[in-house]
């Protein structure tokens, strides 16, 4: 979708949204990743890469694209997008992912579950069959 969109102008800088997507993975599967800082950082790399594209008869030192990167939050180049998305996502991946681990849980509980009620049926069956079987040697001997 973004390829025929956006075409030459997203290969070139496809790597951004592929580490983007990396982290949200990340983030999904085993939760040890800061989805504020990520996102921040995601929009911090598109705002430089944004800039350079932009201005790209000028050439930038780093210590500039630092300077630029600074007052991202006054300049707010993106308007309120930003804040926006990072709402979303993380109600939407914290949610996702609380779900994801809820099913895990309940999956292990089933199985203990299972294993459990597998036991008690065998035991109940043993003292069932003991049971009978004394019962049975009793009625024989009173007749």
């Amino acid at each position: 979708m973004f390829v025929k969109t956006y075409g030459h102008l997203y290969m070139q800088n496809s790597e951004l949204f592929k580490d983007l997507f990396e982290e949200l993975k990340r983030y999904y599967v085993a939760g040890n990743v800061n989805l504020e800082e990520m996102l921040n950082d995601f929009w911090a790399r598109l705002l430089e890469r944004m800039f350079r594209l932009v201005n790209s008869q000028y050439h930038f030192t780093d210590d500039y694209l630092e300077c630029v990167s600074k007052y991202t939050e006054q300049l707010k180049p993106f308007g309120d997008v930003p804040r926006k998305l990072k709402l979303q996502v993380t109600r939407a991946f914290v949610a996702a992912r609380t779900f994801a681990q809820g099913l895990a849980v309940a999956r292990d509980v089933v199985s203990k579950v299972s294993v459990v009620s597998a036991v008690c049926i065998l035991c109940y069956c043993f003292l069932l069959f003991h049971v009978k079987r004394k019962f049975g040697r009793c009625g024989k001997i009173s007749q």
